[in-house]
């Protein structure tokens, strides 16, 4: 929702002032000034002479309004929302004012006021192309999926160029895995300006999703050279080199990006993940931490801190940090497989538990509705541990069964328990 000064002198323009004869001749030089400065790019020297106009007639809903456009593109909010409500109460059937009024208050975190605003807008003006943008990325930020593509639809249909919308249209296709129509939008993005960095982005976003990883890390590979400045690009195309298995290149992209910004989450987690495949576990854990004191709810750092504690063989620290993901993420198998994994599999003494084990491992089954083999081959380790081989093998001849469409080295792996739990012999993973 990036606001662009070069459009702003259209609707300055367009925007009811007082005539000729209103105003002094002086005060109509103020508003030149201000539409020079606007022509110029220069945001101080308009914002200079909106303040002067507005002294001079504090009651001119236009100069309201362009200030707090202006405002807005510097981020002082508070002060936009100051003057919107002004224009407003001078002005109250305009729809613009109510539009942008209503994109400072997403800025201000105020989501239900900013719909009431895109809402008013449009009822004032159905066809306002910025409110139907603004009400179409609010919805799908709320999951509305359906009701953001027919406003964004509706922007695009009244501006086909408008790469706004676009955009906000082709991330709205991608949370619907709609691919096909995600990549139409964002080729067409690319197409009406080449040097559109979000296109490449959200196309390489794509791709990546796809598992299309060498057409994603040549689409990121122009957002870097668009934007050298920009960490999360060079992570982006870190992950994607990841996705190659090209943990070289992997590597010096999430070094880049965090040389950039050392408290990109990202870049962060990407190079904890590369750390924990090398089982450089000090390296991992504090590039974990790190993700975890800046969002500490993450959960892809919270169950890699507890995987960097499984593989390190700190055992007792694993039980703790697994039992923290799952109380925060009840919804989420994973970290209730992890745990109950280790309760069934491990060669510590005293630490393994078939009963719990059993709990866990069914908690992860029951979220993926019994689909999963590698879930299922826990949940038979676990009744091995538990002394209960009969139901390990219904579990385990089950998960061979669901591993049809796995890697063959995966397939084995699970088919190779059989014979274990055949002679009563309950599994033991080995840490290496």
């Amino acid at each position: 929702m990036k606001l662009h000064a070069a459009s702003f002198l259209a609707v300055l323009l367009a925007f009811p002032v007082p005539g000729p004869a209103a105003i002094k001749e002086k005060e109509r030089n103020v508003l030149q000034e201000a539409e020079e400065a606007l022509r110029n790019r220069d945001t101080a020297g308009a914002l200079k002479a909106l303040d002067t106009l507005i002294e001079q007639q504090p009651e001119n809903a236009a100069a309201l309004f362009w200030r707090g456009r202006l405002l807005a593109e510097q981020r002082e909010f508070d002060k936009a929302l100051a003057d919107f409500d002004e224009s407003i109460r001078i002005e109250p059937h305009n729809a613009d004012a109510y539009s942008h009024r209503g994109y400072v208050r997403t800025k201000r975190n105020e989501p239900d006021e900013a719909l009431a605003d895109f809402n008013r807008a449009l009822r004032r003006d159905p066809d306002n192309e910025f409110a139907l943008y603004c009400r179409g990325l609010l919805l799908s930020e709320r999951g509305q999926t359906r009701a953001a593509l027919a406003d964004l639809d509706a922007a695009v249909e009244i501006n086909p160029n408008n790469l706004d919308a676009l955009h906000g249209r082709g991330q709205v296709y991608m949370l619907r895995r709609d691919f096909g129509a995600a990549l139409v939008d964002f080729d067409r993005c690319v197409n009406l300006d080449s040097n559109d960095a979000q296109g490449y982005t959200g196309r390489g976003s794509v791709h990546f999703l796809q598992g299309k990883f060498q057409d994603a890390v040549d689409d990121y590979t122009k957002v870097v050279a668009l934007l050298p400045k920009d960490a999360r690009a060079l992570a982006q195309r870190g992950y994607a080199y990841s996705g190659l298995g090209d943990n070289e290149h992997a590597s010096a992209d999430f070094e880049a990006a965090l040389k950039l910004d050392p408290k990109d989450g990202a870049a962060l987690l990407g190079r904890a993940e590369l750390r924990r495949t090398k089982k450089e576990w000090p390296g991992a854990l504090a590039d974990y931490d790190a993700a975890l004191a800046l969002a500490p709810d993450d959960f892809r750092a919270l169950l890699g801190r507890a995987a960097v504690h499984y593989g390190s063989g700190a055992l007792d620290k694993a039980l703790t940090a697994y039992a923290e993901v799952e109380r925060r993420y009840p919804e989420e198998a994973q970290p209730f497989n992890d745990h109950a994994w280790l309760l069934a599999t491990g060669t510590k003494d005293g630490l393994r538990d078939g009963t719990r084990a059993v709990e866990l491992a069914s908690r992860a089954c029951e979220l993926t509705q019994w689909q999963n083999p590698a879930y299922l081959d826990t949940l038979a380790a676990a009744y091995a541990e538990k002394g209960d081989f009969p139901t390990a093998l219904k579990w385990q001849e089950l998960a061979v069964k669901l591993s049809a469409q796995e890697p063959p080295e995966v397939q084995q792996d699970i088919k190779s328990r059989i014979a274990l739990y055949e002679k009563k012999e309950p599994y033991r993973e080995e840490l290496k």
